[in-house]
């Protein structure tokens, strides 16, 4: 149960209720009849279509510059024109014989500042070389083993300091543009590619998920855990996504042994984040694009695209898309998209009472939610409003699959300080950081109608959902 939270003159508890776990645990289960001697309020709602750019999801911009430059007035032009994740790197082309130092260290948390003043979350990259032409990769220079593995320790400390404003993280730091299809030193060895990956997992911030480039090396971490779910929050980027058959050597040249890498990447998405880029299709030896709308509405739900650069090989992919009517499906689908389906609760509690409050949610995105993000519901009262946060006993909205429904259940108890009236019901589902559950912009805007007749609509400056319900608080 959640422990009571103190607001002034009342307190309103909510917590997971027991008698709930069956919904809470399992998708697409009904909702729990209510055995309550008090009369409840069963409200249904519309899903829509709506674009809705949500934290953490969908098209990304890739920053000019490394995160260490990186500047307030570039992430407020991205977050102005609806992008609500930047790729970015961190770059440590100029370290490769040294420690880092104190002020490069300084540096990136005062980017990861500005990112959090901004409203952006960041896809994130160390990097020791980033090369400007796509033919040029075979010189680029990474660092030693030592060396790498000297530079994840310093900076897990910024890293963890910044998770609440970092998406994913890409591996990075092996060969040209951090994409380990290369190294200088011989990091692609089983060897060095195991201790890369051991440190980099332990140094990433809890519940952040660490993305590989290439499948044989996704395979060989889990295969290494007894093939059990990914260890240690392992997920895919495939920065060629369409681009040919083998996505510019990402999968095998072998057909067959192309087909069962692609579905084990398939598998992998119902667990870990997927996203990248597409790519130039004249880098492969057969450059066959895949760039239609069958094409990216297909691979898009099968291997769960969570987020696609916006801004890269645009006449190939991106402009084919528009002519073929399918970008704005594309936008929309990606990663999670979650809906009110159902809610109910008491229409009167009295004090010293409980009950609780059930809701129903859909996802019809392509991706589940992948970082941690908190119900909060919103009582108003004749200009009264008051915020209730649930407790971290609170049901996980990252267990809704895509296409698949959740149910959550939550105590309410009203104690003898409640002010009696009616107050308007509000739902709204805030980012998991204490540094970011009152920050609207973090917020996930359900993909419901609004119906003012049913007194339902999104209130955008709470950031919160009106569901039309209305809870009777009396002695």
């Amino acid at each position: 149960m959640g422990s009571a939270i103190h607001y002034r003159s009342f307190c309103f508890v909510v917590g997971l209720m027991a008698l709930c776990a069956p919904i809470c645990a399992h998708e697409g289960q009904p909702l729990p009849v209510a055995v309550e001697q008090h009369p409840r309020s069963d409200i249904a709602f519309t899903a829509n279509n709506g674009p809705y750019p949500n934290p953490e999801r969908g098209f990304y911009r890739s920053a000019t510059v490394p995160l260490q430059s990186l500047t307030r007035r570039e992430l407020r032009e991205a977050f102005a024109q609806g992008y609500r994740l930047m790729y970015v790197r961190i770059d440590l082309d100029d370290f490769r014989e040294q420690a880092l130092p104190q002020e490069l260290l300084a540096k990136l948390d005062r980017g990861f500042e500005r990112a959090r003043a901004e409203g952006l979350k960041l896809i994130i990259r160390p990097v020791y070389n980033y090369p400007s032409g796509e033919t040029d990769y075979a010189q680029a220079e990474d660092a030693s083993l030592e060396r790498v593995l000297q530079h994840i320790e310093q900076l897990k400390p910024v890293l963890r300091k910044n998770a609440d404003v970092i998406a994913f993280l890409q591996a990075g730091y092996v060969g040209a543009w951090g994409e380990w299809h290369t190294s200088s030193h011989g990091l692609t060895t089983p060897t060095a590619r195991e201790a890369i990956l051991s440190a980099l997992t332990s140094a990433a911030p809890p519940e952040r998920f660490v993305q590989l480039r290439y499948p044989p090396y996704i395979e060989e971490w889990m295969v290494e855990d007894g093939g059990a779910p990914p260890r240690a929050s392992i997920g895919f980027h495939n920065d060629c996504f369409l681009a040919s058959p083998t996505d510019v050597g990402t999968f095998s040249e072998d057909e067959a042994e192309r087909a069962r890498q692609r579905a084990a990447m398939a598998r992998l998405a119902s667990a870990a984040p997927f996203g990248g880029e597409t790519c130039n299709p004249l880098a492969a030896s057969d450059p066959t694009p895949r760039a239609r709308c069958a094409d990216i509405l297909a691979e898009g739900a099968s291997f769960g695209l969570t987020y696609l650069n916006g801004g890269y090989y645009r006449p190939i992919f991106h402009e084919q898309w528009e002519r073929d009517g399918c970008i704005g499906t594309v936008a929309d689908r990606m990663g999670y998209r979650l809906s009110l389906k159902r809610m109910q609760f008491p229409s009167v509690i009295r004090n010293g009472d409980k009950g609780r409050l059930c809701v129903l949610l859909a996802n019809s995105g392509w991706a589940r939610v992948y970082n941690p993000k908190a119900f909060q519901l919103i009582l108003e009262n004749h200009g009264i409003t008051k915020r209730v946060s649930t407790t971290q006993d609170s049901p996980d909205v990252r267990e809704i699959s895509p296409g698949k429904e959740g149910g959550f259940c939550f105590e309410l108890a009203a104690d003898t300080d409640l002010p009696p009236g009616e107050y308007g019901v509000y739902l709204a589902l805030r980012d998991g950081a204490e540094s970011l559950s009152q920050d609207t912009r973090y917020s996930v805007r359900f993909a419901n109608a609004d119906d003012r007749g049913a007194g339902q609509w999104w209130d955008k400056s709470q950031a919160a959902f009106h569901t039309g319900g209305v809870l009777r608080v009396g002695d």
